[in-house]
């Protein structure tokens, strides 16, 4: 005998049937069971953050701002969705048993990267979508310099491309450790996506950073000046110079430093791409509205990519240091390479 609970199972799972062949039918992407989310909460949203109703294209947008309005409050900073989402640890109460307390402290972590995997997934998506506006005749610091993109724009795609390379390791990791990745992940930052890592880890990163500079400035031997500037092929500059520069910038790992050699071979290709990169962010940055406009994390992470310390310091000095930066950037024969080479307070016409 049939009980009358068994055609609603029937209907019901005609109606799920139904539901994955319509979602299917629509071509999306894999995986296209995926929904919608917010990169900044751990429950799914229904709407999608990055396509509002009513709009599925952008080609009305101008031609300096490849990024809906919806992800973005101006052409200065990018989405708030490249960087990592809050971490909220539970606090253990005194009768709390210590296990539990792991035990959910463990679960915050799993949290909090899955929302940063998601984030990378809707970057992603976007990414996808912007892809056709981009040029394809010269390179991203060329477009920035010329203005076929905004600094938001330039910062979305290099985040998103740097982030989606290092999801597969990232993931075997995190498959692997679970609850225990932070434990890991804080000895690997090279392979970390930037929307997954925890405070702790950034902070450990720049400590570490600032210490190897204030080291390679105590050493006394880097060659600064105008006539360093001017050196077009960075093969030119003077041994300690390389080495020095890519300290700053952290183009190398500290191992080298360790054996007492520097890969001198390797340095004058990163050194150049490093400069083009950054002296293209000064001319946007001056150009979309200055470092005043920067956002909090955005100032932190401008002035670390200028080799500028940042640890312990309130937010209105690094960002009165930042404002220096472009105050002498502004002067022709003033370079990066000489920035560099000197101490914020020898800075010239700064």
């Amino acid at each position: 005998m049939f009980s009358l609970r068994q055609p609603r199972k029937l209907c019901a799972s005609k109606l799920h049937i139904s539901k994955l062949l319509l979602l299917k039918s629509q071509s999306k992407p894999w995986p296209f069971l995926i929904p919608a989310y917010c990169p900044y909460s751990t429950k799914l949203a229904p709407v999608h953050p990055y396509e509002p109703k009513g709009s599925s294209t952008i080609t009305s947008l101008p031609q300096t701002n490849l990024l809906p309005p919806q992800t973005q409050t101006d052409t200065l900073n990018p989405p708030a969705s490249t960087l990592p989402p809050p971490l909220i640890l539970p606090s253990r109460e005194p009768s709390q048993w210590r296990p539990v307390f792991y035990f959910r402290t463990g679960r915050a972590y799993l949290t909090f990267y899955k929302t940063g995997l998601k984030a990378i997934w809707s970057n992603y998506k976007l990414l996808r979508q912007v892809r056709p506006r981009i040029p394809r005749d010269k390179s991203l610091e060329q477009a920035l310099r010329d203005g076929d993109l905004s600094r938001a724009d330039y910062h979305f795609i290099c985040r998103t491309r740097r982030d989606v390379s290092r999801i597969p390791l990232f993931g075997l990791v995190l498959c692997i450790f679970g609850e225990f990745t932070p434990l890991v992940v804080i000895f690997l930052s090279g392979a970390v996506p930037r929307t997954c890592h925890i405070p702790r880890q950034v902070e450990r990163a720049r400590e570490k950073a600032e210490a190897r500079r204030k080291q390679s400035f105590r050493e006394g031997t880097v060659v600064a000046g105008k006539e360093i500037g001017k050196v077009e092929d960075m093969a030119e500059l003077p041994k300690p110079t390389l080495r020095h520069v890519g300290t700053t910038l952290g183009l190398y790992s500290d191992l080298w430093d360790r054996i007492g050699v520097a890969p001198s071979m390797l340095l004058p290709r990163r050194i150049r791409k490093a400069v083009e990169r950054i002296e293209a962010d000064d001319l946007a940055i001056l150009r979309d509205g200055g470092a005043k406009g920067l956002l909090k994390k955005e100032v932190q992470l401008a002035a670390e990519g200028r080799g500028l310390d940042v640890v312990g310091r309130p937010i209105k000095d690094i960002q009165s240091e930042l404002d220096r930066w472009m105050k002498a950037r502004r002067h022709k024969d003033t370079s990066v390479i000489d920035l560099l080479c000197r101490r914020p307070s020898a800075w010239p016409h700064a």
